[in-house]
């Protein structure tokens, strides 16, 4: 039988030794997947912790781990069009409306799971997967380019100049996916510090085996940066007032990491910026059965004991989603490289979710 969070005699050492692991190793990847939502890195840290906790009530997976991956940022972003909305808005009402995305995936999710839909999901055709994945890969690499190559993010919008399609510049997908082929096309624009922090990085991640090597990599990168009084974009401290405090009130200590109530979340604003409600719902709906594949992306990778009980995945993706959303963050996904890491330091019950938070 799949293995529960109220199965206390699963529970193990493990469970928390896998649990502080993969908290500290994912702390880069919750940074550079909030800059992807559009967001400040502190707030992927902020709202990553809640989502891994109402998940942890519902999985029978003790390695499954989610949290805001590459994916499921990018796919928000594109589909409230987030740049041009924080450009015009601020960043304190995008997360507002990408909050409110996620509660409405979250809400979608649910009711699939009601309706069976997790059984369906299943069926999907490997090459449709596939196609998806790759993708969403693709605009991974679109997404990251700019920070990749060039010491200010903002420098490549500047010196690579959009062509017009129909009267007007090319936008959202097909503006990243242009800059990236002119930015591979233009290396002699790049600038060669920010190329040697990325290629250091990402050989470290990719040739060592250690399940610590992403903070490996960080704390070597921070560390030359700061000796060589780097100049180009960094990470930087969180706006004043937006950390979290601790203030002795349990009750407001617990909710600390609230950004918006549902009640309190700009739901019409939302729907209008999907195109109405028929369009919305269908957002939502196809953007939860699509979030799910990533589950069973990554439980074929790592199975739940006995099997998978897929509607309840699905309910605890929901679960999930809506707690990122209260935190003013991006729709949660499955995380294969987080899972695997579970796995090979001996997760045995998923109270992973309630250590790593």
């Amino acid at each position: 039988m799949p293995r529960y969070i109220s199965d206390v005699k699963a529970w193990s050492m493990g469970d928390v030794v896998a649990g502080v692991t993969v908290a500290v190793t994912s702390l880069p990847q919750y940074i550079a997947y909030a800059e992807l939502a559009q967001l400040s890195g502190f707030r992927g840290i902020v709202a990553s912790g809640p989502p891994l906790v109402a998940f942890a009530f519902l999985t029978g997976n003790p390695c499954l781990n989610i949290g805001v991956t590459s994916i499921t940022a990018l796919m928000a972003t594109a589909d409230l069009k987030g740049g041009e909305y924080r450009d015009a808005y601020g960043e304190a009402a995008w997360s507002q409306i990408l909050g409110t995305y996620s509660m409405m995936i979250g809400v979608a999710s649910l009711a699939l799971a009601l309706l069976n839909a997790g059984s369906l999901v299943k069926h999907i055709p490997a090459p449709v997967k596939a196609g998806w994945k790759l993708g969403f890969a693709l605009a991974a690499c679109a997404a990251q380019m700019p920070n990749s190559a060039f010491e200010h993010a903002k420098n490549l919008k500047k010196i690579c100049q959009l062509p017009n399609f129909r009267g007007a510049p090319l936008q959202s997908g097909a503006a990243n996916m242009y800059r990236l082929a002119w930015s591979l096309t233009h290396p002699h624009f790049w600038d060669a510090e920010a190329v040697a922090f990325s290629a250091m990085t990402l050989f470290i991640v990719m040739y060592f085996k250690s399940p610590l090597k992403v903070i490996v990599a960080s704390a070597l990168g921070a560390g030359i940066s700061y000796l060589r009084s780097y100049s180009g974009d960094v990470v930087g401290r969180p706006p004043p007032g937006s950390e979290l405090r601790i203030t002795g009130e349990l009750g407001a200590d617990l909710t600390s990491w609230v950004h918006q109530w549902p009640w309190e979340m700009p739901l019409d604003e939302t729907v209008n910026r999907l195109g109405g409600w028929p369009l919305a719902v269908m957002s939502a709906v196809a953007f939860a059965f699509v979030d799910y594949l990533a589950i069973i992306s990554v439980e074929a990778e790592r199975p739940a004991p006995g099997g998978s009980r897929p509607n309840r995945e699905m309910a605890g993706q929901g679960l999930g989603c809506i707690a990122s959303g209260m935190g003013g963050s991006a729709p949660i996904g499955g995380s294969l490289t987080r899972s695997m890491l579970a796995g090979m330091i001996g997760a045995s019950s998923p109270t992973l979710g309630m250590e790593t938070d």
